[in-house]
């Protein structure tokens, strides 16, 4: 569908209307393996957009809000100390929101127990650990997004002590294959910052044994933690893999002591991690994950957290977009007559009622007895009379019967064909009483007739396999109108996609050197945006012209308007309604990458589609 409802209040079908949710997430099942759809921006286990520990750059749409909760479980001897059996049970609940195009806001709650036999008591629990973050990011080139994140962190105190605080700012980057080509449906991220933390303040050093302070989260010391990770968005579900590695800093003379007294260098018992795990995607709006860590690190040292040799996760993340669920619903609408039909008159004949004076010459008492008896004169005026009063009755009220008015009407012969050859396909008219949706077969697409009420309508027509198309036509009453679309199939691999609130197009638009004057390839790419606003129901995008900083400032501002007008006016000349489309430029004031290679300016010389409207 293309049109949206966003009426105020709870919202009631109309009758013949089928209202479809739709959804910012949606399901991956059934899409192709290059799908950009296949793409689920989920929350860590600490809240935020990324994979299981790596915060990712790409944030995603704006107003969603993702709420996860992830469970962690392992159970092996030996660890932290020799002869130990630990066991621990770890769970946190998160939520993160994205306010902004550029801002993730996120706070989760962590609590965990932990058994060890050389701990006292053998059960120690953390509870309330929480943790506020901040992320901001941008895209700097196609595919290429990255920024800063901050969290702050609490943790529950032991002892007399209440509560400790942390602090972690850390660089984030996401690039995105996809940009090169939809053949390569790969994710990369990458982080690195630091970690500092107050936890070695909750107890004395000397009270805690290795066991005990794993089992209490206690760290000693500042680290740089550095993490890469990549994910493969793909039908139902999304493999990921992701490394990470802390180091310890300011460690006197870099080396600990070992749980058996003995020294170790700092760089032995550098936590490492190895994750492996699947995102399935198959639901609509919800996020399965399911992973396993393994520590790549066996030395433990004294004042560092050590990591298990396996860790289980499992986890789940729901993405809501509370605009779209609250009184401002976005709604999709089908209308589900199949073929137009004559409107059934359902409301009463129109009566008017009124007053005629109709008079007679009464008749003798007694008849004549003659073989042709008189007949009575009578004066009516030209209007239809229902009854004849009889002779002596007064001027009274008569109804009078008036046929129903008639919208105008029109007649539009239609044809879907491509190459020549008539392909099934879908119609949608918009404008009139009420939007209607017509199904034609192959045997009908060639030529077909149908009677709508005169005036402006907006056509949208889709057929599988094929790029949909529109076009706006107007007729006046009693007119004949000859309607064609001539498809043109879809591309093996598309160049378009929608990215957040923009078309991203993965080949340039290109114009004649030094002109405004579009070059016949970009006409298969253009119309793949044409599509893509038809299928996705953008109502409105403006067309941004950007050039490199070669030349003269002035000529390069206006030859970015001329160009973004020159696509706009393709665009139009193609069937898009004009009041979808506005254009402007901005010359080499908004660069995308340094100017300073020949590759650097090819990227700058670009044409931008911003969504305006959804």
């Amino acid at each position: 569908m293309v049109g949206y409802s966003t009426q105020p209040g709870p919202s009631t079908p109309s009758p013949g209307l089928d209202q479809t949710y739709q959804a910012h997430s949606p399901a991956t099942l059934g899409n192709s393996w290059m799908d950009a759809r296949n793409l689920r921006h989920g929350s860590t286990a600490t809240g935020g957009v990324g994979l299981l520990r790596l915060a990712g750059a790409d944030l995603g749409r704006k107003g969603v809000l993702r709420f996860s909760a992830t469970g962690e479980f392992f159970s092996t001897s030996d660890f932290p100390v020799q002869g130990a059996t630990n066991t621990r049970t770890g769970g946190t609940f998160a939520v993160g929101y994205v306010p902004l195009d550029f801002l993730d806001l996120s706070l989760s709650y962590t609590a965990s127990t932990n058994t060890n036999t050389r701990s006292s008591p053998n059960l120690i629990q953390a509870l309330g650990d929480v943790t506020l973050g901040a992320r901001a990011t941008k895209q700097w080139l196609p595919g290429l997004w990255a920024g800063a994140d901050v969290r702050v962190m609490t943790f529950s105190g032991v002892g007399s002590n209440q509560i400790a605080f942390g602090f972690s700012p850390r660089a984030v980057a996401t690039y995105d294959a996809r940009s090169l080509s939809p053949m390569l449906p790969l994710r990369l991220h990458a982080n690195l910052g630091l970690l500092l933390d107050g936890t070695g303040s909750l107890v004395d050093a000397g009270r805690l044994n290795a066991a005990e302070e794993y089992a209490l989260g206690i760290n000693r010391y500042a680290r740089l933690g550095v993490g890469f990770g990549l994910e493969v968005p793909l039908p139902v579900v999304t493999p990921f893999l992701e490394y990470g590695l802390t180091s310890p800093l300011g460690v006197p003379d870099g080396q600990l002591v070992a749980p058996d007294g003995s020294l170790v260098p700092v760089g032995s018992v550098a936590p490492q991690t190895l994750g492996l795990g699947l995102k399935v995607t198959a639901v609509q709006n919800l996020t399965f994950t399911a992973a396993a860590e393994l520590g790549l690190t066996r030395m433990v040292g004294r004042g560092v957290q050590p990591v298990p040799p396996f860790n289980l996760v499992l986890g789940a993340s729901f993405n809501v977009d509370p605009a779209l669920q609250a009184s401002g619903t976005r709604v999709i609408e089908r209308v589900v007559v199949r073929e137009p039909t004559p409107v059934e008159q359902t409301t009463p004949t129109p009566v008017r009622t009124e007053t005629t004076q109709v008079a007679q010459v009464p008749q003798p008492t007694q008849a004549p007895q003659s073989t042709q008896p008189t007949q009575p004169t009578q004066v009516v005026q030209p209007t239809q009379v229902a009854q004849v009063p009889q002779p002596t009755q007064a001027p009274q009220s008569i109804q009078v019967i008036e046929a129903p008015q008639q919208a105008p009407q029109m007649v539009m012969a239609l044809a879907v064909t491509s190459k020549r050859k008539p392909v099934p396909a879908t119609l949608i008219f918009f404008g009139g009483p009420t939007p209607r949706q017509v199904k034609y077969s192959k045997a009908d697409a060639a030529s077909h007739q149908i009677q709508l009420p005169a005036g402006r309508y907006v056509v949208e027509v889709t057929a599988p396999g094929f790029l949909a198309q529109t076009r706006t036509v107007e007729a006046a009453d009693g007119a004949s109108l000859k309607l064609s679309f001539d498809l043109v199939p879809e591309p093996k691999q598309r160049q378009v996609k929608r990215e957040n609130d923009k078309l991203e197009l993965l080949q340039p638009v290109r114009f004649a050197d030094g002109k405004a004057v579009l070059l016949p390839d970009s006409h298969a790419l253009l119309a793949q945006v044409m599509d893509l606003m038809v299928r996705n129901g953008i109502q409105r995008v403006r067309i941004e012209g950007h050039t490199d900083n070669q030349g003269d400032k002035t000529a390069n501002l206006n030859l970015s308007k001329e160009r973004a007008r020159a696509v706009a006016d393709y665009l139009i000349k193609a069937g898009l309604d004009p009041s979808r489309i506005e254009s402007d430029g901005f010359g080499d004031s908004r660069p995308v990458a340094p100017n300073m290679t020949p590759k650097g300016r090819e990227l700058n010389r670009r044409v931008d589609f911003v969504i305006l409207d959804r």
